[in-house]
């Protein structure tokens, strides 16, 4: 007699009621960053989920397409747990802080998935329209935290870049050990990131 174990039919059941988008990504996602990029395929997507080898190509017509929808998710999950980090913070330095605490920390938590968000597979926006789009909301959401500085500050566009390009090299030495954060006399990365912030705060205030 052949035992359906529950794990499969669960898997069954979110196929046949339209969630197996959903499950492929979250799959995808376990391989990440167990695995890396590189041993992430369709096929094992299929196995993962307990559907059948072409089910998958139903929503990625390839590995490039399924690496875009992996780091659109990534980059969705980021956003969410700044939005919970900096939601209640009162100053522009304070949500800056956050901001910042939230994306290395990520970075560092999730390095596989940050790499491929940020790595030269999906250099190539153009070919990925819906990932450029969230690239976008991306940056509107850090631009956002900058609102209500004073009057003859510097630009925003020109500070949100700067402030990515600071919180992307920081998130990326940390994450791949390149740097510690005792190197520099910083218990924390949240202790690290306040002394940075506060390099910045005449632009801020």
């Amino acid at each position: 007699m052949t035992v359906v174990r529950n794990e499969d039919f669960q898997k069954k059941f979110r196929y046949h009621h339209g969630h197996l988008r959903e499950s492929l990504l979250a799959a995808a996602l376990d391989i990440l960053d167990s695995e890396g990029s590189a041993n992430l395929s369709l096929r094992q997507l299929a196995k993962a989920t307990g559907v059948s080898q072409a089910a998958p190509y139903t929503y990625f017509n390839d590995k490039d397409e399924l690496l875009a929808a992996v780091a659109q998710t990534g980059f969705e999950q980021l956003r969410v747990q700044i939005f919970e980090n900096v939601k209640t913070a009162a100053t522009v330095q304070q949500k800056v802080e956050r901001l910042m605490t939230s994306y290395i920390n990520f970075a560092i938590e999730r390095r596989q998935l940050f790499q491929l968000m940020f790595g030269r597979e999906l250099s190539d926006l153009k070919k990925h329209p819906t990932l450029a789009a969230t690239h976008g909301k991306f940056f509107a959401q850090i631009s956002g935290y900058l609102k209500g500085r004073r009057e003859g500050a510097e630009d925003a566009n020109f500070l949100t870049v700067t402030l990515w390009g600071l919180c992307q090299g920081l998130a990326s030495l940390l994450s791949e050990n390149k740097l510690k954060t005792t190197d520099v006399g910083a218990s924390s990365v949240e202790e690290f990131v306040k002394r940075t912030v506060a390099l910045l705060s005449a632009q801020l205030s």
